[in-house]
């Protein structure tokens, strides 16, 4: 026999027995093993070797009912004011208790109880340098999951706490079965994280993506705006009496105080007057309070009174025109159409009649101010 071949024979030899060396990626199922592994070696001198990893997506309103009873349950508090879970099952809480006190993982089964805040303390340190190792470790998976910068804040008295405490969103849950104390005790153990990072919130003073969003399709709606100049009220005889021609007084004063209406409800008071042509209201965004406290749907305006205009008509007014920079000084305009272009918007009469009186014959309606006899809105 070569020297070649005693050695490859002796090599053979050497790795009979072994285990086939572990090349697989990293994965997260992979990193929990070695993070249980070392932080229960580490923190506590304790074997625990984990048998299973499963990964899956859950819910708060599903969370309680995949809970151990009597389980060790620890907010984790993560970036963003994100939360998640630590769950240790009564078997794993019991076995750190021992090996911390006494050393050994003691055989016989734990008994039933509900955790405490020594156990708390006794567990939360062994948790966290779980949580430190595995998103260590996970960083060389091909996708690692955002389980980073989450620790240990408090515990959780039940489960029926975890809707309160956690927001209604998606979560991905690590279950992992782990065998402790050379095969003395068996146990689990989960790890709950947000399915998927939050969004940071936005700084106090400022909108979000969606508020901004909404706001711009609110302030694209079309919104109409309809003016009444004045309301009139009288009695059933009167309105069942009334005839084409009939005329019905209104005071100058209806013109400084128009009423703004959108869906049938009064939003503003304005005066009517003239700009570039066109009959408009200025609209006034501060009107007193009395205006509206004096004036309802229905009702004679405050302070208008019935008098009769006769054919005193309405009084001249400035025909002074308005400046350029007018329109940055006005809150609101509404424009009614020129008096030229009129006749093509006009609604066809109906049955009214073919009797209606010439603009001559109208009487005192014909005094309603021309467009250059109202006042500019300056």
């Amino acid at each position: 026999m070569s020297d070649d071949d005693l050695i490859s024979a002796m090599r053979r030899k050497a790795g009979v027995g072994r285990p086939p060396p572990d090349v697989t990626a990293m994965s997260a199922a992979k990193a929990l093993r070695l993070a249980a592994a070392k932080a229960a070696e580490a923190g506590t001198g304790m074997v625990m070797q984990v048998t299973n990893v499963v990964e899956e997506l859950t819910s708060t309103s599903r969370l309680p009912d995949q809970i151990p009873d009597n389980s060790l349950l620890a907010l984790l508090e993560g970036p963003e004011n994100a939360y998640g879970l630590a769950v240790f099952s009564l078997a794993v809480t019991t076995s750190v208790v021992e090996q911390l006190t006494t050393g050994n993982v003691q055989k016989h089964a734990p008994e039933e109880r509900k955790p405490t805040s020594t156990d708390s303390v006794m567990c939360f340190e062994l948790i966290d340098q779980m949580l430190k190792h595995f998103e260590k470790i996970v960083q060389d998976a091909a996708d690692p999951p955002q389980v980073d910068g989450y620790r240990t804040a408090a515990q959780l008295s039940e489960t029926r706490s975890i809707p309160i405490a956690f927001d209604d969103i998606r979560y991905r849950m690590f279950s992992i079965s782990v065998d402790m104390g050379r095969g003395l005790r068996t146990g689990e153990i989960k790890f709950i994280y947000p399915a998927f990072r939050p969004k940071p919130k936005p700084a106090p003073g400022t909108q979000s993506d969606w508020q901004r969003d909404f706001k711009t399709s609110v302030m694209k709606t079309k919104a109409n705006l309809d003016t009444v100049l004045h309301r009139v009220s009288l009695p059933l005889s009167d309105v069942a009496n009334l005839a084409v021609g009939m005329v019905i007084p209104i005071p100058h004063e209806a013109l400084m105080r128009v009423e703004v209406v959108a869906d049938g409800r009064r939003v503003s008071f304005g005066r009517l007057g003239q700009v570039n042509g066109h009959r408009a209201i200025r609209v006034d965004l501060n009107a007193p309070a009395s205006f509206d406290s004096d004036c309802d749907e229905g009702s004679d305006l405050s302070g208008f009174g019935m008098a009769d205009i006769g054919n005193t008509g309405f009084p001249a007014l400035e025909e002074d025109g308005l400046s350029d920079d007018f329109g940055s000084e006005i809150a609101s305009l509404v424009d009614f159409p020129a008096m030229g272009d009129m006749s093509g918007d006009m609604p066809p009469l109906g049955d009214i009649g073919t009797d209606l009186p010439s603009l001559g014959d109208l009487g005192d309606m014909s005094n309603f101010p021309a467009m250059g006899d109202l006042p500019s809105l300056d």
